[in-house]
């Protein structure tokens, strides 16, 4: 990298344009950055990061905006560098993004950042990118630096060095991680730390497969499981278990043989007992049977009497059922007239029974019934009055309510008369914001004007630069038209001279002169070519030429209208800003102009709201006085309404006594004359059926006397129906043959034969047959049990082989993970260091910063000091492997960097970023920084170890290198002839080279 040019506009301190020659400088080889404190010496620093990063370096990145304050407002801050990269002849421009303040109105438009990269080729600059991202990537992959390795490899600030070299290990760790890439390296750690949780966890999983085995296989066994069980021993455990479990097995096969065959002897015996049992008992069944019959003879005599005596009555039955059919009416009649008479005499008890509990004669409860409905219909006229007294009661509540009403009216009045004051202010100043408005008016027209010229203009420009790209486009085919057309055309005329004897040939007649030769005579003619080219084909090409140069001049001319009104439009919006943001200008100054019009047109409707106020104010002091009045009337009015009220319900009170209302009164007596008419029809029924029962009851006495039955209850007594009838003839037949089957089977020879033999023991019998079923059971339930875990047991076994195959591999790979994790973590005790794979790499850099750092160092220092890299391993919670000695040649003794002296400690500084500027270098790609700076420290040195300094830095200029010093020290400006001088002053700093 070599710089050779560069102008700053309105950036940092300066205020105007300053220039630097980098190529008159480098002529020198060293030059000098010198001025007074807050010149801007290291702005020039800062200018050509931003020139190549579009950034400014350390805190100063984001302390506020880049462009100048001393810079008038329209100026547009600008960075322009010329430099060389990897061979490359490059210019940046770039602008960063910045407030400008409107044309017309108040205000600021945003200018967003801008760049401008170009090339040299030839002897003219050509446009490589014009966007941000680009110009970016392409600066970068020819520096092969980022911003944070640029401005420490080139700018070398001797301040951070210092702190580098007195740094405790981790933060020498944070610089070098911003320098050297090792994000490879810590990818590979967080990978291994990765697949070792991946391999923690399927080791996990397959483990809890096999205790989940485990636990399968004691509950199968019905054993608890080993609390020292390990997956080693898992195997032998189980085979003990299956083992165990085939032995009982093969006893429980055993255990069943035996009890079947014992359980099939003892239900032989039982069955053979039992024939002779069910013998025996139907003998004795029969025999109890027989004695049942014969004593049931007399109850059967019994039975025909009593079948003889109800066919007697039977003829009486329905005389004596008429009786009772109507004696059940009269019964269900007077108990309707207790009902209905003891619902009358708790409505009205004055119409209840007399002092002999007898019920009043139908025609008294009939005059009793016309009384209540007179006194019902009395009651009705009343009721009329009990509506008028709710209506007067509801108009006294309505108007009590009007009243309430207008006081509450009365109170909203006097809260806004109260809050009028501070409603006529907002008024006036709602007047007078629309007077300022309607001032403001031309103003915002203007802007919205100009600014929708902008606009218009961008959109054109946008729209021309993609006509030019065509127009380009078609310039380009109508040259290459011009081109082969005039080639076809010279190829035709070549053609056509190369055949002119053969066209002259042609022409030639004997005897005429030849008009080249002049001969008369014509002995060998030349014979045309394959393809004779006449003139008319010449014409015909060369007319075509014309024809093509005639487009090409047309889209030529075109070309340059485009070019000319895309310029012009250009200039009218303002240059290339984006139409989105010349959009977003314009709409803010037509919003800017809407809400001024607003305010303008509301300036007279403010003006009758400010005079329509003071009439509604007096307005509603009128309202308030007319409010007091009307409630006050209506509230006298109330008064005279609730007097009416009161005396017109007591009235109504004495009519209604006890009952809710009037008309409530009146519909009970109605209903108690309804009664008391019911309980006169069912007194009437009840005496009608009186009489017929007197009149069934003798017919069926008589009757009764004529058969010669003493009674009608001896009727009813000795009647049976004819079902039951049928029943006792049917009871005595069946007797009769049953007794005589009975006696068939007694005599039969097998129940003969068993009169005198012995029940079998049963009991015993069956408590054996009972045992040695339970017997068999058991063994079969002992048999069932071993079986099944016998086979779960072997089932298991397979299981468990099984996992444990597949957990060797998962162990043996979470080991080696683990082992490999904790070593590149710098966790194992084999990594004696404690230091991370990454750290590991950035050791190794630092050890080659120190080798190259050394070389300078003893030469600054007359061969005393050196820089040495320790890899010492960890103490406490620090790694190890990035620690610094300085080795003192005068005493054999490495020495803490923190011991050095203010001069050594600046020579051990630039010398450290030399070395890393030089491995950064190297890291990067080899690329050659030819320009260096190195910024302040120097006053710190004595004269002999400034000389010793200047030496090393003549090296590197001796290298090819130029390089830049950064200091206010006044020695230093006699020791170096070539300097920038960056002088400050009211009006911006200033730049003298």
């Amino acid at each position: 990298m070599r710089l050779h040019r560069m102008a700053v506009t309105a950036f940092g301190p300066f205020a105007g344009t300053e220039t630097v020659d980098f190529d008159a400088l480098a002529d020198a080889g060293l030059f000098l950055f010198t001025g007074a404190t807050g010149a801007g010496k290291t702005s020039i620093l800062d200018a050509v990061c931003f020139a190549l990063y579009g950034q400014v370096p350390g805190t100063r990145a984001g302390a506020r905006g880049l462009r100048s304050d001393h810079a008038p407002d329209a100026v547009a801050p600008e960075v322009r560098l010329e430099v060389t990269l990897r061979g490359r002849r490059l210019r940046l421009t770039r602008s960063p993004q910045w407030e400008r303040p409107r044309q017309r109105g108040a205000g600021t438009v945003t200018r967003h950042a801008k760049v401008l990269l170009e090339e040299l080729t030839g002897s003219s600059w050509s446009t490589l990118s014009t966007r941000l991202d680009e110009t970016g990537d392409l600066v970068g992959r020819l520096l092969g630096l980022r911003l944070a390795q640029f401005c420490q490899v080139v700018l070398l600030p001797q301040n951070q060095f210092a702190e580098f070299l007195r740094a405790d290990a981790e933060k020498r760790r944070e610089l070098l991680e911003s320098l050297f890439d090792t994000r490879r390296f810590a990818d590979v750690e967080r990978w291994l730390v990765a697949a070792r949780k991946d391999a923690f966890q399927a080791l996990a999983d397959v483990d809890a497969r096999l205790d989940r085995v485990v636990a399968r296989v004691a509950e199968a066994a019905g054993e608890e499981r080993p609390d020292d069980l390990a997956p080693e021993t898992a195997t032998a455990w189980v085979a003990g278990l299956l083992a165990l479990a085939g032995q009982q097995h093969a006893d429980a096969q055993a255990a069943v043989q035996l009890a079947g065959v014992q359980h099939d002897v003892v239900v032989e015996q039982l069955e053979a007992a039992t024939l002779v049992a069910e013998s025996l008992s139907r003998r004795r069944a029969l025999v109890s049977r027989l004695a049942e019959l014969e004593s049931a003879a007399p109850s059967l005599h019994a039975a025909a009497a009593e079948l003889a005596g109800a066919r007697a009555v039977a003829p009486l039955v329905p005389m004596v059922t008429e009786v009772a059919r109507v004696q059940v009416e009269l019964d269900a009649a007077r108990a309707a007239v207790a009902a209905v008479g003891a619902v009358v005499s708790r409505a009205l008890p004055l119409t209840g029974t007399g002092p002999d509990h007898t019920m009043p004669p139908p025609a008294a409860l009939t005059a009793l019934a016309r009384d209540r409905r007179g006194e019902a219909a009395g009651l009705r006229a009343l009721a009329r009055d009990e509506a008028e007294a709710d209506r007067l009661a509801a108009a006294t509540d309505d108007i009590e309510r009007r009243a309430v009403d207008l006081d509450d009216r009365a109170h909203q009045l006097q809260a806004h008369l109260d809050s009028a004051p501070a409603r006529r202010s907002a008024l006036e100043a709602a007047r007078d914001a629309g007077a300022s408005a309607a001032a403001a008016v031309p103003g915002a027209e203007a802007a919205v004007a100009a600014a929708s010229g902008r606009l218009a203009a961008a959109v054109r420009r946008d729209e021309l630069r993609v006509a030019q790209a065509s127009s380009a486009d078609a310039v380009r085919e109508a040259v290459d038209r011009a081109l082969g057309a005039r080639e076809d055309w010279l190829r035709l005329r070549q053609a056509r001279l190369d055949g002119m004897a053969a066209e002259l040939a042609a022409g030639l007649h004997d005897g005429a002169p030849c008009p080249v030769c002049g001969s008369g005579e014509h002995p060998t003619p030349a014979a045309p070519g394959p393809e004779p080219v006449s003139r008319d084909d010449e014409n015909t090409a060369e007319a075509a030429v014309r024809g093509a140069e005639a487009l090409l001049t047309r889209a030529r001319d075109g070309l340059a209208v485009l070019d000319a009104d895309l310029a012009a439009a250009t200039a009218t919006a303002g240059g290339d800003e984006a139409v989105a943001a010349v959009r977003t200008e314009h709409d803010r100054a037509v919003d800017e102009l809407a809400r001024t019009l607003d305010l303008a047109a509301d300036r007279d409707r403010d003006a009758a709201a400010l005079a329509a106020f003071g009439e509604q104010h007096e307005t509603w002091l009128r309202e308030r006085v007319a409010l007091d009045s009307a409630a006050r009337a209506l509230r006298q009015r109330a008064g005279d309404e609730r007097g009416r009220l009161a005396a017109l319900r007591s009235t109504l009170d004495a009519a209604r006594g006890d009952d809710l209302s009037i008309a409530a009164r009146a519909l009970r007596l109605v209903g108690a004359a309804d009664d008391l008419e019911a309980l006169g029809r069912q007194v009437e029924t009840a005496e009608r059926l009186d009489r017929e029962v007197a009149r069934a009851l003798s017919r069926a006495q008589d009757a009764a006397g004529e058969r010669g039955v003493g009674s009608l209850e001896q009727v009813l007594q000795d009647h049976r129906a004819e079902p039951d009838l049928a029943e006792l003839e049917h009871a005595l037949r069946r007797h009769e043959a049953e007794l005589a089957a009975v006696h068939g089977q007694l005599c039969e020879p097998v129940l003969a034969a068993l009169e005198s033999s012995p029940s079998p023991d049963f009991d015993a019998l069956r408590a054996e047959a009972q045992a040695g079923d339970a017997l068999r059971t058991e063994a079969s339930l002992t048999l069932g049990a071993s079986t099944a875990r016998a086979a779960a047991l072997t089932r298991l076994a397979a299981a468990l082989r099984g996992i444990l195959t597949e957990r060797a591999p998962v162990a043996d790979r979470y080991r080696t993970v683990d082992a490999l994790a904790r070593l590149a973590e710098g966790k194992s005790a084999d990594n004696r260091l404690r230091m991370s794979l990454s750290g590991y790499v950035l050791a190794a850099r630092l050890e080659q910063v120190a080798v190259a750092a050394s070389e300078r160092l003893l030469r600054m220092s007359s061969q005393r000091y050196q820089l040495v890299h320790t890899a010492e391993g960890a103490t406490g919670r620090t790694r190890g492997g990035l620690l610094l000695r300085v080795l003192d040649a005068w005493t054999g003794v490495e020495r803490d960097p923190a011991t050095l002296s203010g001069g050594e400690s600046f020579c051990a500084s630039l010398a450290l970023a030399l070395g890393l500027a030089d491995v950064v270098t190297a890291e990067a790609g080899g690329t050659l920084l030819e320009t260096l700076f190195v910024d302040e420290g120097f006053g710190s040195l004595d004269e002999e170890a400034l000389d010793e300094v200047m030496g090393v830095l003549d090296e590197l200029r001796d290298g090819g290198r130029t390089v830049g010093l950064v200091s206010h020290v006044a020695d230093l400006r006699q020791r170096v002839p070539v300097q920038l001088q960056v002088v400050k002053a009211r009006d911006g700093s200033h730049v003298r080279q």
